[in-house]
């Protein structure tokens, strides 16, 4: 699914079978960059049963720019509050959370961006988890 936003350049999911993210399962996605001289905001949603289990999620992003550049960083994509309350939208017992991880981001070079996300939970298979995405929009 490719979004049609006024903003948003790109999204995509990728769903788990039996609702986990297998150990071996890395998330990719190619993203087309044709403005250089925009800011982007880069999420990555998360859809999760409420059975989910912890507070957070445990990722690594990495990306590999077209012109050879590569960046990762590790991120804890938070889900709970402080009370231990969901703070993302939800439908009956599935919870949307959607999570920036680049603000303000400037993307040098004109082409496909490689991204890659990894679950970096110390116990995998992360039970819970139905799908991981990545969602791209201009900045305002």
């Amino acid at each position: 699914m490719v979004a049609c936003g006024k903003n948003k350049v790109f999204e995509k999911f990728e769903k788990f079978d039996d609702n986990e993210w297998p150990m071996n399962k890395t998330v990719k996605f190619d993203l087309q960059i044709d403005d250089t001289a925009a800011l982007y905001n880069v999420y990555v949603p998360v859809r999760h049963t409420d059975n989910y289990p912890y507070d957070a999620l445990l990722i690594n992003l990495s990306y590999d720019a077209p012109n050879g550049e590569s960046h990762t960083k590790n991120f804890k994509l938070k889900f709970r509050d402080a009370g231990g309350k969901f703070m993302g939208d939800v439908a009956g017992d599935i919870w949307d959370e959607k999570t920036l991880v680049m603000g303000k981001t400037k993307f040098n070079s004109i082409g496909i961006y490689k991204f890659e996300i990894t679950d970096d939970m110390p116990k995998t298979p992360t039970p819970c988890v139905m799908e991981v995405g990545l969602t791209v929009e201009k900045s305002k």
